[in-house]
C-alpha cells in the first residue's frame, strides 16, 4: 500500500470512528467484537450493528473493511482457522505413528472448539447462504484438509496395527460432534454446570476424556 493511499485510509478510520486518537486496527475490533459476540449469546447470528456498537465503532466501517456482513463472517472465520492450519500441517509433518498424531489431533479439535464454539455454526450458515467463491474457498481450505487429514491418520494407524478398521468420515463425525456439541451449547449448561464447563483445565480434561473413549474403542 502506498503512503498516500494509507493516509487516505487512516483518515477513513478516523471519520467512521470519530475518534482522533490512535487505536488498534478497527478491522481486527470488529472480528474480535464479533467473535465475543457469537461467543456471549451462543450462536453466529448477530447483527452488524451490535458488533459495530461492541467494537466501538460506527456501522458503515463493517462495509468498509468487508463490504458487509458476509464479509466479516468469512473473514472471522478465516482468523480462527488459521492456527488450526497451520498447526494440521505441522502435525503432519511429525515423525511420530499414527495413534500419537490422533491423540494431538483431538486435542486440537477441542482446543479450536473451546475457543471458538461457534465456528461449525458460522460455517454451516456460511456454505449453506452462501455461494461465493470466498465461501467455497473456506471449504477447500479448511473443512477438506481437516477430514483428509484425519482420514490419512486412521488409515495409517490400521496399516500399522494399532487400530481396528473403522470408516474414518464416520470417526470424524464422533469426534467433531462431540466437541462442538458440548462448547457450542455450553451457554445452556453453564447454568446447569456452572463454571465447570469454562477454563483451559476443562478443554483439556475434557479432551483428555474424548481421547480415551474414543481410542478404547479403536484400539486393537
Amino acid at each position: 500500500m502506498s503512503k498516500l493511499a494509507h493516509a487516505q485510509q487512516e483518515s477513513t478510520e478516523l471519520a467512521l470512528t470519530g475518534s482522533g486518537r490512535a487505536a488498534p486496527p478497527a478491522r481486527d475490533l470488529l472480528l474480535q467484537a464479533a467473535s465475543d459476540l457469537m461467543i456471549e449469546l451462543g450462536t453466529p447470528d448477530v447483527s452488524l450493528h451490535a458488533i459495530a456498537r461492541r467494537a466501538g465503532v460506527t456501522a458503515p466501517l463493517v462495509k468498509y473493511y468487508f463490504g458487509g456482513k458476509e464479509g466479516l463472517l468469512l473473514a472471522l472465520v478465516e482468523r480462527d482457522t488459521a492456527r488450526s492450519l497451520a498447526q494440521l500441517e505441522a502435525l503432519n509433518a511429525l515423525e511420530l505413528d499414527p495413534l500419537s498424531k490422533l491423540k494431538l489431533h483431538i486435542k486440537g479439535i477441542a482446543r479450536t472448539y473451546s475457543r471458538y464454539p461457534y465456528l461449525v455454526g458460522l460455517l454451516n450458515h456460511l456454505l449453506r447462504e452462501s455461494r461465493t467463491e470466498a465461501s467455497e474457498q473456506i471449504k477447500t481450505s479448511f473443512v477438506t484438509p481437516l477430514i483428509d487429514a484425519q482420514r490419512r491418520i486412521v488409515e495409517d494407524g490400521i496399516a500399522a496395527g494399532q487400530l481396528r478398521p473403522i470408516d474414518p468420515d464416520h470417526l470424524y463425525y464422533m469426534i467433531v460432534g462431540a466437541c462442538n456439541y458440548l462448547f457450542s451449547s455450553r451457554v445452556v449448561f453453564a447454568n446447569i454446570m456452572g463454571e465447570k464447563l469454562n477454563g483451559p483445565e476443562f478443554e483439556r480434561d475434557f479432551a483428555h476424556s474424548v481421547i480415551d473413549v474414543i481410542l478404547h474403542g479403536l484400539r486393537v
